[in-house]
């Protein structure tokens, strides 16, 4: 929801700035489609949803009165290939239809699937892109592969000097600048 406000906030912004409505050739379809979504949702959808992330952002404080940090995996499954959470050929089709006809309704009907796809792979790192909160994703694992694993550290609010303390004794203790990534 929050992502669906922001994005048709932006593209009004950035018609502001190029002295003409976006068009849908300006943008990539899935930035027209999140912007179209953002026009249909109300402003209470809005502040309920912002409410919400307010929640979150409450709970994260209390889990970092008692915890310094907060470790997870930077992604749910192993690295994947550049552009796998792209849409796929025939997304971007209905994606590309709905913008030109406006089918909003459709597109309103059809984004649990296409945001489940997204947060099956990333269902750690929106938490601190929601609340704000520094956090870091460190190479500490490789697979078979010789492609790496990132381990995620999120500090509370105005801690990010734990994390630079922290960075610089994981590095230290298991150096990742010499691995190269064999693509």
């Amino acid at each position: 929801m929050m992502v669906f406000g922001e994005t048709a906030a932006a593209l009004r912004r950035m018609a502001d700035d190029i002295g003409r409505p976006v068009r849908r050739s300006d943008v990539e379809a899935t930035t027209w489609a999140l912007g179209m979504l953002g026009k249909v949702y109300t402003a209470g959808d809005f502040a309920y949803a912002r409410g919400k992330w307010n929640d979150l952002y409450r709970r994260n404080g209390a889990f970092h009165q008692k915890y310094d940090i907060l470790i997870t995996p930077t992604c749910a499954t192993a690295p994947f290939e550049v552009g796998a959470l792209q849409p796929t050929a025939s997304e971007k089709r209905l994606l590309e239809m709905v913008g030109a006809l406006n089918l909003t309704p459709l597109l309103k009907a059809n984004v649990g699937p296409l945001a489940d796809k997204t947060f099956a792979y990333i269902p750690f790192t929106p938490l601190a892109n929601m609340t704000g909160q520094p956090s870091m994703s460190v190479p500490l694992h490789w697979t078979p592969d010789n492609l790496p694993v990132g381990v995620m550290f999120t500090a509370a609010l105005g801690n990010d000097d734990i994390l630079l303390r922290l960075a610089s004794q994981l590095e230290e203790a298991w150096p990742w600048m010499d691995k190269v990534a064999h693509l």
